[in-house]
C-alpha cells in the first residue's frame, strides 16, 4: 500500500493543529493506517526530519513570532505553545537560537535589518475583516519562498483545473525565523477539477487582517514585504497573529495582476 500525498497532509495538518501537545503513536497510525515506524521513515523521507523533531521546531517557531508579533507575556507564550514553565522553554529557545526569549523580543529590529537594508516605496494599507472561505489547497516546501518553485506549482495547477481566479497563496512560514529550506507555501483554489488529486479542503481567513497591496510581477514581491515590515516596526501598537499570511491574486480591469497581501491582526 502507497501512502498519498493528501493523506500525508492529512496527518501534517494534524500535527499543526496539535503541535503544543504531544502527539501519540497510536494517533499516527490510526490517521495514517501505517505502523508508527513505517510512518516515521516516510514522513523523514519527505521532510527529512523526525515526527517530534518537526513538532519541536513548530513550538519555537510559533514562539519567536509571538515573541516578535506580540506583546504577549513570555510565560503566557511558553503556556501556549506547550512548555509548562518558562525555565524548560528558555532552554530550548537558546538551544534553538542561541539567545533567550527575552532578548528575541529586544532584538526584532535586529532580525529584520537585513531583509529591510534596500528602500522600498511607501506603504497603502487598510484594516479589514475577512470572512472564512472554502477552498481547496495543495502545499510544497519552497526554499525562501522561491518563485520559480510556486511559479511551477501554479502552472501545473491551472493546466489542470482551468482559470483559478480568484486564487490566494498561503504563506505558512516566516522565512526570517524558520530555515528556508523548511519554509511551505500553500496554493489554493476554491473548486478543483473533476478528478484532481493532491488537494485538501480547508478554511482560511476568517478575522482582522492588515491589508497591503502588490501591483505587477510576483518577481519583484519581496519589496511589498520591505515596505510593509518597515511600516510595521515604526508601529508599535500593530500586534501581528502568528497564523498563516495570505496572498490574494486577482486581475485588474485592465488584465494585469494584483495581489493583496493580508497579515492576521492579534486579537
Amino acid at each position: 500500500m502507497q501512502i498519498s500525498f493528501s493523506e500525508i497532509q492529512k496527518i501534517v495538518d494534524h500535527i499543526e493543529e496539535n503541535f503544543d501537545r504531544e502527539i501519540t503513536a497510536l494517533e499516527i497510525e490510526q490517521l495514517s493506517h501505517y505502523s508508527y515506524r513505517n510512518f516515521q521513515r516516510i514522513f523523514f523521507k519527505i521532510f527529512h526530519e523526525t515526527i517530534s523533531g518537526f513538532q519541536k521546531r513548530l513550538r519555537l517557531e510559533k514562539s519567536y513570532k509571538k515573541l516578535i508579533y506580540t506583546a504577549d507575556k513570555i510565560s503566557d507564550i511558553a503556556w501556549e505553545v506547550g512548555y509548562f514553565n518558562i525555565q524548560s522553554f528558555s532552554k530550548a529557545f537558546k538551544k534553538q537560537y542561541h539567545i533567550s526569549p527575552a532578548e528575541a523580543r529586544n532584538q526584532k529590529q535586529e532580525i529584520f535589518k537585513e531583509f529591510l537594508e534596500s528602500e522600498a516605496a511607501d506603504l497603502q494599507y487598510e484594516i479589514k475583516y475577512k470572512d472564512t472561505v472554502s477552498v481547496y489547497c495543495t502545499f510544497i516546501k519552497a526554499k525562501d519562498y522561491n518563485n520559480q518553485e510556486i511559479n511551477d506549482l501554479w502552472k501545473t495547477i491551472e493546466e489542470e483545473n482551468g482559470d483559478t481566479f480568484p486564487a490566494y497563496g498561503i504563506i505558512r512560514d516566516q522565512p526570517l525565523i524558520t530555515n528556508r529550506s523548511h519554509c511551505r507555501y500553500g496554493a489554493a483554489i476554491l473548486q478543483t477539477a473533476s478528478g484532481a488529486a493532491g488537494f485538501r479542503k480547508t478554511e482560511i481567513f476568517g478575522g482582522k487582517y492588515i491589508r497591503f497591496i502588490h501591483h505587477g510581477p510576483f518577481e519583484h514581491i519581496l519589496e511589498t514585504y520591505r515596505s510593509f515590515y518597515r511600516f510595521w516596526l515604526t508601529q508599535p501598537h500593530l500586534l501581528l497573529d502568528n497564523s498563516d499570511v495570505i496572498e490574494e491574486y486577482a486581475l485588474s480591469e485592465k488584465g494585469e495582476n494584483i495581489t493583496y497581501i493580508f497579515f492576521p491582526l492579534h486579537s
